[in-house]
C-alpha cells in the first residue's frame, strides 16, 4: 500500500507514476511549456482568484460591461433606460384603451357611451367645467336681479337664463319655451323659484319661499336638480335675491277655480319635457 505521505501534494511524482511514457505532474504555470495567464477577482463577488485564460474571457467581459453601465447609469441619472423611465408606452396604452371604448359601445349599444350618457355625462361635463384643475374652466357669474333680467330672451343675441334657489342655468338650448314668445318666457331672466310649485306664474314669480310645505319645497328642489342634470343646460353662476322683508304679506295662493293658473307640477309629471312638442289631442302645460 503506497505512503499517506505521497498524496499530501498531488502535483507531486511518486514512484507509482513513474514509469516509461508517463506525463510527469507539475504545479499550474510552472511546467517547461504552459502559459501564464494574469489572475483577477472573480468578478461573481465569490472573492476567488481567477485566471483571464481564454475559456474565462467572455465571462469577464459581460459582468466588466454590466459594472461599467450600472455606473454610467449611476452617475448619469438623464441616460437612465429610457424604456424604464419613459411614460411614454403607458400613454400610449391608455390613449389606445380610450379610443377602442367609444368603438366598442357603438358595436355593442349603438351608443358612444354604452347607454349612461343621459345619466352621467351631465355630471361629469359640470364637474369637468366647475374643477380647479381645469386650466380652462368656465367662470361663475354672480348676477344682480337687474343683471339677470337682461338675459330674459328678449335679445336674440344674448343666452337666455333661468333662476332657481339662487341659481343661476343657461336654458339657451329651448329658446322655443323660454325664449320670447315661448310658453314659460315669463319665467327667464328672473328666479321664479315659488312659481315652480305653486303653478302661479302671474303673482308667485319670486324668490319668496314663505309659507310652503315642506313638500313643495322639496318640489322646487326636484326642479333645481332637474336643471342640473339636463343634457343641454349649465349651471352659469348665482343671482344676489335681496332678503325678504318678513313685514311684508306672504303671497296669496293663487291656484282657485277662477284664477286660470295650473296646478303645481313636478318633472316627473312630464316625460316629454323639453322634447318635441306634444300633438293637440294631448294638451298640456310643458316645462
Amino acid at each position: 500500500m503506497s505512503d499517506p505521505e505521497h498524496f499530501s501534494d498531488i502535483y507531486a511524482n511518486t514512484p507509482s507514476t513513474e514509469f516509461q511514457g508517463a506525463r510527469q505532474r507539475t504545479r499550474p504555470g510552472t511546467g517547461p511549456s504552459e502559459q501564464v495567464y494574469d489572475k483577477v477577482v472573480d468578478p461573481s463577488g465569490s472573492g476567488r482568484v481567477v485566471s483571464v485564460k481564454p475559456a474565462n474571457k467572455p465571462f469577464l467581459a459581460s459582468k466588466a460591461r454590466r459594472e461599467a453601465y450600472q455606473k454610467r447609469t449611476t452617475t448619469r441619472p438623464d441616460r437612465q433606460d429610457t424604456r424604464r423611465s419613459s411614460p411614454s408606452a403607458g400613454w400610449s396604452t391608455i390613449l389606445l384603451v380610450l379610443l377602442f371604448l367609444p368603438l366598442l359601445s357603438s358595436f355593442t349599444t349603438n351608443t358612444y357611451t354604452f347607454t349612461l350618457g343621459p345619466k352621467y355625462l351631465p355630471k361629469l361635463r359640470k364637474a369637468i367645467e366647475t374643477s380647479h384643475l381645469n386650466p380652462f374652466r368656465r367662470q361663475m357669474l354672480t348676477l344682480t336681479p337687474e343683471q339677470l333680467a337682461r338675459f330674459d330672451g328678449s335679445d336674440r343675441w344674448l343666452p337666455v337664463y333661468v333662476g332657481i334657489l339662487g341659481e343661476v342655468y343657461d336654458v339657451s338650448k329651448n329658446r322655443r319655451i323660454y325664449g320670447q314668445g315661448g310658453s314659460y318666457n315669463m319665467m327667464a331672466g328672473r328666479d321664479a323659484s315659488r312659481s315652480f310649485v305653486t303653478g302661479c306664474f302671474q303673482t308667485h314669480l319670486t324668490h319668496d319661499l314663505r309659507g310652503l310645505t315642506d313638500d313643495q319645497l322639496k318640489g322646487i328642489e326636484s326642479w333645481r336638480k332637474f336643471f342640473e342634470n339636463h343634457a343641454d343646460y349649465r349651471l352659469v353662476g348665482h343671482v344676489l335675491n335681496p332678503p325678504i322683508d318678513p313685514a311684508t304679506p306672504i303671497p296669496a295662493d293663487c291656484r282657485t277655480e277662477d284664477a286660470g293658473n295650473k296646478p303645481a307640477a313636478k318633472p316627473d309629471d312630464h316625460p316629454n319635457i323639453h322634447g318635441p312638442k306634444p300633438k293637440p289631442a294631448h294638451r298640456h302645460v310643458e316645462l
